[in-house]
């Protein structure tokens, strides 16, 4: 099964927040309403998707999804746009508005549908609309049908108070999602009655060719309906949401509980706490190792481990020199509850950018392996550092890089579906000493060879759509990344060559 989404209007009704980015980019809980329909999309096992640009459509460029354009967006409507991706019709075919979220539920319904042509109606579409003023009412697309969920009736023209204008003793029962699924024959059915529809514009010196550019989805449906074909209701009661109007998403805003069961986060702490132990790169001994030497820790001396993780750059340390006061902070209990307490080791719970449970001049010495990209605010972890560094304490973080300059926009774009996060060269890493006033400024180059793509998605956490996204973008990326990387294509997997570059400061004394 495909699936069709529709996303080249402009969004207007949503006034600023669809002012420079097509509607379907507006962030709910750190998910544009796009991501959220293509993660569904994906657990209903529908891989195939297309989405149809217009307004801003550059800005809409997520990698494993075809792409057509409407150019004429400000003058037509969702049907033209429809078939400005007609080619894509060939089989059974899910079509879907580009502002609305909705539950895997809601969608399983709708493709359990044994009809040819069947139409998402919400029927508890009061409580739906109650925040909406008078002019958006009008825009809304009801639905009536009858005992058999047959379609009777659909359109914008239907809401006046609660009967509908154009058939009477008909009152409005539900509201159109924006979501209907064809089989094979219903996409020939839809092709038919648009090609017909299209030839009564043209034949018909009372109607205009732009009028017929304009027509909505459901204009067709009711044309459809007038001539007897047969469209069938799925009827739904909850776990759907438009988002229309700036009422609208207050409303996602404020429905933490539906949303959160919709939004996919980029990683999951909990889940990649329970898998973190078995990422290759943190088992390796390379960057360990290059910790440990440029530690160069002595006896009674106090150490700290900011964003420990699962405590595997204390635990390397204490090997090294077990007489040293170890202390470990990280955001994530998960990750802290993964060291075994028999370790000694001093752990709470905070963020690098916050060391308030620290005094000033508490520690001779601060790691730093792989959380700054984390960060939300470079310089105010940095300061914070320096500050509970001793005079002459010594300071060494370590981060993973591009391979190359060139390389630096694909890593910076893959890394968009898998976390928030800061992409370093080795300057910019300097800099930050430099600017909060570091010494003896030293770096040293670490390269792993043969990791494994497979073992770094698949270990991370990530929902898997996003993990098909960014194994998709290593199998498509240029030449010269590959060789950046030295990519090995394996037959299920790529094995390639990761940088990290390490550095350490003193403050002065």
């Amino acid at each position: 099964m495909k699936a069709i989404i529709l996303a080249a209007g402009m969004g207007s009704r949503l006034g600023s927040l669809c002012r420079n980015q097509p509607k379907c980019l507006i962030d709910i809980e750190d998910n544009s309403l796009l991501e959220i329909q293509l993660n569904i999309l994906h657990a209903r096992g529908i891989e195939d998707i297309t989405v149809v640009r217009g307004y801003r459509g550059e800005k809409i460029d997520i990698p494993g999804v075809k792409y057509y354009d409407n150019p004429d967006y400000e003058n037509t409507g969702m049907l033209h746009s429809l078939f400005c991706a007609g080619k894509e019709l060939t089989t059974d075919t899910i079509v879907l508005y580009s502002d609305i979220i909705y539950e895997e539920q809601v969608l399983r319904r709708l493709m359990e549908s044994h009809h040819d042509i069947a139409v998402g109606v919400l029927i508890n579409w009061q409580e739906a609309i109650k925040q909406r003023t008078e002019a958006a009412l009008e825009k809304l697309e009801m639905v009536c049908f009858d005992s058999e969920n047959r379609l009777q009736e659909i359109g914008k023209h239907l809401i006046h108070g609660k009967q509908l204008s154009q058939k009477e003793n008909l009152d409005i029962q539900g509201q159109f999602t924006g979501m209907v699924k064809f089989t094979l024959r219903g996409v020939t059915i839809l092709k038919k009655h648009y090609d017909r529809l299209k030839d009564v514009y043209k034949g018909n010196r009372l109607k205009k060719e732009d009028d017929f550019s304009n027509l909505w989805l459901t204009d067709i449906f009711r044309e459809m309906t007038d001539l007897g074909a047969p469209l069938h209701c799925v009827v739904v009661e909850r776990g759907w949401m438009e988002i229309d109007t700036p009422e609208d998403y207050e409303r996602a805003l404020t429905d933490t509980r539906f949303v959160r069961r919709l939004v996919r986060v980029k990683t999951d702490w909990n889940v990649r706490s329970q898998l973190y132990n078995q990422l290759d790169w943190v088992n390796r001994d390379e960057l360990l190792k290059t910790m440990v030497e440029m530690a160069a820790v002595r006896e009674n001396q106090k150490v700290l481990d900011v964003g420990t993780g699962t405590g595997k750059v204390l635990m390397a340390l204490k090997e090294h020199c077990p007489e040293v006061e170890y202390y470990g902070t990280d955001i994530s209990q998960s990750m802290l509850d993964k060291i075994p307490q028999a370790n000694g080791l001093r752990l709470s719970l905070g963020q690098i950018e916050n060391l308030e449970q620290f005094e000033n001049d508490t520690f001779d010495l601060v790691t730093a392996r792989m959380v700054f990209h984390h960060s939300l605010n470079l310089q105010k972890a940095v300061s914070e550092i320096y500050r509970v560094l001793k005079p002459g304490g010594k300071f060494i973080l370590c981060e993973g890089n591009p391979p190359d300059r060139h390389s630096f926009s694909f890593y910076e774009n893959m890394f968009r579906f898998k976390e928030e996060r800061h992409t370093f060269m080795l300057d910019d890493l300097i800099n930050l000493y430099v600017e909060q006033g570091f010494k003896d400024i030293l770096s040293r180059t670490v390269i792993m060879e043969n990791m494994s793509l497979n073992n770094w998605l698949d270990k991370s956490g990530l929902p898997f759509r996003n993990v098909d996204i960014i194994k998709k973008m290593h199998y498509e990326c240029d030449a010269l990344v590959q060789k950046a990387y030295k990519m090995e294509f394996l037959d299920d997997d790529i094995l390639m060559q990761w940088k990290f570059s390490l550095v350490s400061g003193a403050k002065p004394v």
